[in-house]
């Protein structure tokens, strides 16, 4: 099936008849054919699952759209980001999720700690979707040192012995049929290990011959970049735009460079070299991310540029 007939069927899927089973799932590092994941099963209440039932449904009058994902891409208002669950890990994840329910259930709240996410799934006939939630920091089933957990009764306050987390009002992505629809392109990309994608393609561009004609040294920008998400996904944007490769460009960085100030040095070939004080600064010359406003002469460092009409 294509992504459109997937959201279609995501959409007309019956909720309100589904049966309903949450999962609670934990990763590990991939080695070799370990499968990533693990994941127990727990026993939910009814109005649990009919919360949970209902912020799906949600989705599906709100969410009527797509756009293909890539490392660029961003998803809009009212539409998914999607991409074929076979080009994920998530068939790694969802063969632990269609074991009987009754043969995994929790047998320990320590089985619990540390989840990675949870999710749930919903199967009415032959059609099954998966609901998947990146655990945050709100969810925690270990008692914090020195603290106790309370809640509030009519009486007022008393002790919650038991521990306790808290699930979101929100949902990450869907997989429904063969795509994965996402909401949370970076909760996607933590959870299904995606960020591997941005840190393959900082390599590849390390071993750009453009790049390495602009660039006179990695070492500052592997500092500084590291295994940052943010940071990661940036290199990807430059790799893609690819301004580097400009001569021109290249040639009004440096002359804008040193009539605005910047402190961007640059060696006898003309390479840039990168400092732990200018870093910043080059990355956003390099996304073309820094402007000036004709208005007010000021000058900023944008988040994203959109071309408008001359």
């Amino acid at each position: 099936m294509t992504v459109a007939q997937d959201l279609r069927a995501f959409g007309e899927f019956n909720i309100g008849q589904a049966a309903a089973s949450l999962w609670v799932f934990k990763k590990r590092p991939a080695s070799g054919q370990m499968n990533p994941f693990t994941a127990v099963a727990v026993v939910m209440s009814n109005a649990l699952r009919d919360q949970l039932k209902a912020l799906v449904s949600g989705y599906q009058g709100s969410h009527t759209a797509f756009e293909e994902y890539s490392l660029l891409s961003q998803s809009g208002e009212g539409s998914f980001l999607a991409v074929a669950s076979e080009q994920t890990l998530f068939p790694s994840l969802q063969g632990l999720i269609d074991q009987p329910f009754e043969e995994c259930l929790v047998k320990s709240v320590k089985q619990l700690n540390n989840a990675a996410g949870y999710i749930l799934r919903l199967r009415h006939g032959e059609s099954v979707v998966y609901c998947v939630k990146k655990a945050n920091a709100d969810w925690a089933t270990r008692k914090k040192k020195g603290m106790m957990n309370i809640f509030f009764t009519e009486a007022g306050l008393d002790i919650m012995d038991s521990p306790s987390f808290s699930i979101s009002r929100n949902f990450d992505f869907f997989v429904a049929g063969g795509s994965v629809l996402m909401v949370n392109k970076s909760a996607f990309e933590s959870v299904l290990s995606h960020k591997d994608t941005y840190e393959e393609a900082y390599a590849e561009l390390k071993q750009e011959q453009g790049f390495a004609a602009a660039i006179a040294d990695f070492a500052v920008f592997d500092a500084f970049i590291g295994r940052n998400a943010t940071h990661l996904r940036r290199m990807a944007v430059i790799k893609a735009r690819g301004y580097y490769q400009n001569p021109d460009y290249m040639a009004r960085l440096r002359q804008i460079n040193e009539l605005r100030g910047w402190g961007i040095q640059f060696d006898d070939a003309g390479r840039i070299v990168a400092t732990q004080e200018t870093i910043g600064d080059i990355l956003h010359v390099l996304l073309d991310h820094r402007l000036r406003s004709e208005l007010s002469d000021n000058q900023y460092d944008v988040p994203s540029t959109t071309p408008v009409g001359r």
